[in-house]
């Protein structure tokens, strides 16, 4: 089959592409359009162009992003470092499909900035193509693009896009609010193939040639104290009155609620930062025990290895996000960017300073796709985690729970407690609030516990 560009063009998008691969750049390369007839053309084309071995392509459709794992796919399906990844419509085709109807869509506008900042700040090349044409050229461009033959629709031609929405006045302050330096769109203007795709190529080899020589830009955010912070107003002298029976009547009770959630189009995510030895495991134990093993899961996390070191840091907890309806448990999270990593040098003070506004961007996507955040920071005392740790060592059946990375953060505390303070105010969120669990007593750290999470479910579900 004859190229739709000139051989020039084809040896300039090879080099480049082998120039990917040697320099590990993450491409990403969204196409949208009203016709996705032409789309589908346009991108087999350009696909066509490349190594399939450097490459893959993902296809959205807006109405399946309902839940925090859809909604986070942008981010999951992104490329590794050295490939070319192609979105088949993207959260733009999502962002027009809520627009339908609505009166003002400015947050969802604000969280398709966010994202887009998070994916240029975190080294994503990203080209946007709008592939443009009138309505009266759309059925004509569209059997032109197309099979020759094609007798009934299937998965292949489907596009699960109404036109009428996608007019002019719809969509043109749409893409206009969804620009940016780092982020531009190219409207290529549809006529016959060969322009079509001469202007697709040429336009991608000057967007990515010029990042990768001058960079791209990169937001300044920085970790600022927003919001208030509940380390403030601790008590470590409360302690459990009645803990059996109000663990049992707690359990119950949340037995009863997953089931409900199970019914609904929410989700609920629980995150459990802390001290060391200041009862993480031991809350989470007794809040899964009341729990059907087949709507919930548990996510430890340790530091990124393997093909996660190929992908921006928040990429590796997109997997674990839950359905519609289930739960997950992390046990610590995405939150090691602003406490561990910052102090013992594994990011940059640039990566930390951003992290703030790159988190509360990425759960106010949960948020917005019916996730129920709650974070829990375990507070113990300076002087009870040191009873804790003599504890474990004595005890040969939890001494692997403690290691010599325990005692050389012990001797930072200091450090650790204003970086978590900065954590909380920065990221203590009305959609994503911080609740500290005061564990001094770890039975009354159990309840607190499971009874935050029994009243935020009731509450929710309503």
């Amino acid at each position: 089959m004859a190229s739709a560009v000139s051989d020039e063009l084809v040896q300039q998008l090879t080099f480049l592409q082998r120039r990917i691969v040697d320099e590990g750049k993450q491409i990403l390369v969204v196409f949208e359009g009203r016709s996705g007839r032409v789309m589908g053309r346009v991108i087999n084309e350009f696909m066509n162009l490349l190594d399939p071995r450097g490459m893959s392509y993902f296809h959205f459709i807006p109405e399946d992003i309902d839940s925090p794992r859809e909604i986070l796919s942008y981010i999951a399906r992104g490329p590794a470092k050295g490939v070319i990844t192609v979105y088949d419509r993207s959260w733009f085709s999502w962002l027009v499909n809520v627009a339908d109807g609505k009166g003002d869509v400015s947050g969802n506008i604000e969280t398709v900035q966010s994202l887009e900042r998070y994916l240029t700040n975190n080294g994503i090349i990203l080209v946007k193509f709008f592939l443009n044409m009138s309505d009266e050229a759309t059925d004509n461009l569209g059997k032109a693009f197309g099979a020759k033959a094609r007798k009934s629709s299937t998965f292949l031609t489907d596009d699960h896009i109404d036109r009428k929405k996608w007019n002019e006045k719809l969509l043109m302050p749409l893409i206009a609010k969804t620009g940016s330096v780092s982020s531009p769109w190219d409207i290529i203007d549809v006529k016959d193939i060969y322009m079509t795709m001469t202007s697709v190529v040429q336009t991608f080899i000057s967007r990515v040639t010029h990042v990768m020589e001058f960079g791209n830009y990169v937001d300044g955010a920085r970790v600022e104290s927003l919001y208030p912070n509940p380390r403030k107003s601790e008590d470590l002298t409360l302690t459990a009155k009645s803990y059996k029976g109000e663990l049992e009547a707690l359990c119950i009770e949340l037995a009863l609620l997953q089931e409900r959630l199970a019914a609904s189009d929410r989700s609920l995510i629980l995150v459990f930062e802390g001290w060391d030895a200041a009862g993480k495991g031991g809350s989470i134990k007794r809040l899964v025990r009341a729990l059907n093993p087949r709507g919930y899961r548990v996510r430890t996390t340790a530091a990124p290895s393997g093909i996660e070191k190929d992908h921006s840091y928040l990429w590796r907890f997109t997997y674990s996000m839950p359905k519609k309806g289930n739960i997950t448990v992390f046990d610590r999270s995405w939150y090691g960017r602003m406490m561990v990593e910052p102090i013992e040098g594994f990011c940059t003070d640039e990566e930390y300073q951003r992290s703030a506004e790159e988190i509360r961007s990425f759960e106010r996507h949960i948020s917005y796709a019916g996730g129920i955040l709650i974070k829990f920071w375990m507070e113990i005392s300076y002087d009870e985690q040191l009873a804790r740790f003599k504890a474990r060592q004595d005890n040969p059946y939890k001494q692997w729970k403690i290691t010599d990375e325990d005692w050389r953060n012990r001797e930072k505390w200091d450090i650790y407690s204003d970086h978590v303070d900065a954590m909380i105010e920065s990221t203590n969120t009305p959609y994503a609030p911080w609740v500290v669990v005061e564990s001094e007593d770890k039975k009354y750290g159990r309840l607190k516990v499971l009874r935050t999470v029994v009243d935020t479910l009731k509450r929710e579900l309503e």
